[in-house]
């Protein structure tokens, strides 16, 4: 069970970042503060990693403020049916989450690595290059609810009280009074370790408490949970090949064998509505993605979305694509299939990256079939 957190009412919070502090407020504060840690590990109420000082209210401040500082940084991905799209997903999920003060919008930033992060008050952000990596909604889903996980927890306000100490005392002033000048420094060290959790993430416990809770919800949400595990293990190939991932799986946190197999455990214990079935929706997932852009800013680089025949495989696609099968093995880790011989069922939709510049062109006619028609939809935010 974790600690309380400090600053939900008459507490150490609220009476340090109501006005100016004086020392003796100061000090008091601090007493307070060390009084309620020490008390609270000696009752056995949770673990110190646990603990905040910082109350909802401003986690919905540093939010608020954090947010345009995000998009200016990742970029706003410029596709409005795509982002209704990923916000009725995290909604569908939230709905079955645990109650929370606040509320929630989900984004898609137009960056190419592989990640999904939250920051504090209901700000859920999932980047292009992670969309381009999942291969159905189901996956959509349970990235999305492990963020929420990270939002309803207040792993954000944990982390950050951990990684500032006595400082987070007197940062508050600078979360709700982001006009003043004076508050300049305060914010630059919350900003500066907000953007350090958005790479790193928020350690072991935390991670395997939001992967718990993502799950739980997707399935509640009507999502199967068994997609989880392959993308797991795809996301694993793919940081042992570039040494970038998703911050879940960073070393510092749980090995990625530990996390499968906590799923694989869960998902035996999960169990749907009786009579209802858990929803994939590969193919719809992936029609979504069509055009959308690959890679760095100025490649070129687009995903396109190909109808297997009858009969083929991955394989048979990588020849008709290029002329060989070399590409086999990318194409197949793209689309999350571990076996390039497996006939394909006709119809089935495959993830191909276009691109323009390559060393060995697609055929004629199938460079102008997938060809990237304009979209109206794209607007700004």
């Amino acid at each position: 069970m974790p600690l309380p957190v400090i600053g939900r009412g008459a507490n150490v919070t609220s009476c340090l970042c109501g006005g100016a502090l004086s020392r003796r407020s100061f000090l008091r504060g601090m007493l307070l503060l060390g009084g309620t840690i020490v008390g609270g590990l000696l009752r056995g109420l949770g673990p110190a990693w646990a603990f905040s000082v910082i109350s909802e209210a401003q986690e919905e401040e540093i939010g608020k403020r954090a947010h345009p500082q995000i998009l200016e940084k990742f970029g706003y991905y410029k596709d409005a049916s795509l982002q209704a799209y990923v916000s009725q997903v995290g909604q569908r999920v939230l709905r079955q989450a645990e109650s929370s003060p606040f509320t929630f919008q989900f984004t898609i930033v137009d960056h190419p690595m592989i990640n999904a992060f939250a920051v504090p008050g209901g700000y859920v952000y999932i980047t292009r290059g992670m969309m381009a990596e999942l291969n159905n909604e189901a996956e959509l889903a349970s990235i999305l609810g492990h963020e929420i996980g990270h939002i309803t927890s207040h792993h954000s306000a944990q982390q950050l009280t951990r990684a500032i100490g006595a400082q987070v005392l007197t940062l508050g002033l600078a979360v709700l009074s982001p006009g003043g000048r004076e508050n300049t420094p305060g914010w630059l060290a919350l900003s500066n370790e907000l953007f350090t959790q958005i790479l790193l993430g928020y350690g072991r416990e935390a991670e395997l408490e939001s992967d718990e809770k993502g799950l739980r919800w997707a399935v509640k949400a009507g999502y199967d949970p068994q997609g989880m595990v392959s993308f797991m293990r795809t996301l694993e190939v793919r940081y042992r090949l570039s040494g970038i991932g998703y911050h879940a799986l960073r070393a510092t946190h749980p090995h990625t064998l530990e996390r499968m197999d906590r799923a694989r455990v869960m998902i035996g214990i999960l169990t749907p509505q009786p009579g209802r079935a858990l929803e994939v929706n590969a193919d719809d997932y992936k029609a979504r993605l069509e055009g959308m852009a690959y890679g760095e800013p100025g490649e070129g680089k687009r995903i396109r979305i190909l109808a297997a025949q009858e009969g083929e495989n991955v394989k048979g696609v990588a020849r008709k694509l290029w002329g060989t099968e070399n590409r086999a093995w990318d194409l197949a880790l793209l689309n999350g299939i571990r076996d390039e011989d497996r006939p394909l069922r006709s119809g089935e939709k495959l993830k191909v990256i276009y691109d323009p510049f390559d060393e060995s062109p697609l055929r004629p006619e199938l460079d102008i079939h997938l060809r990237l028609p304009k979209d109206p939809s794209r607007t700004t935010p």
